[in-house]
């Protein structure tokens, strides 16, 4: 059964991050990678405020496969700002590449942070 959750969950988070990248791409025309930006750092602010949710209501283990390993494994693009950031470097946009890995690691770690802070400060005791 914990399969299923975690397939449902990823083929929505898939599927969300084809929309959600496709939408921003088509707002923001430009060569750098917003929409893949723009759900590494939901995914990120997402698993911040359910990392905390999950543990201070004991939620069962189901919930955590569908939303965090499922829903957030599906949604979030590592592998796809992996090859960018390749891509940018191998042909010769420097500048990108660099932008891209800073943007992606701090943004992230910033929003992982700010989903804890939202959790806490909605569900403080």
């Amino acid at each position: 059964m914990a399969y299923l959750f975690v397939i449902l969950g990823g083929g929505t988070g898939a599927l969300l991050r084809y929309l959600s990248t496709q939408l921003v791409n088509s707002v923001f025309k430009t060569q750098f990678s917003l929409g893949t930006l723009f759900v590494n750092c939901v995914g990120a602010l997402l698993i911040g405020f359910l990392i905390n949710f999950f543990d201070l209501y004991s939620l069962s283990a189901k919930w955590k496969l569908l939303l965090i390993t499922g829903f957030l494994g599906g949604y979030t693009t590592f592998s796809a700002y992996s090859l960018e950031t390749v891509q940018y470097f191998t042909s010769g946009n420097v500048k990108y590449a660099v932008a891209n890995i800073l943007a992606n690691n701090i943004l992230c770690i910033l929003f992982v942070l700010l989903g804890l802070w939202i959790n806490n400060l909605i569900f403080s005791k």
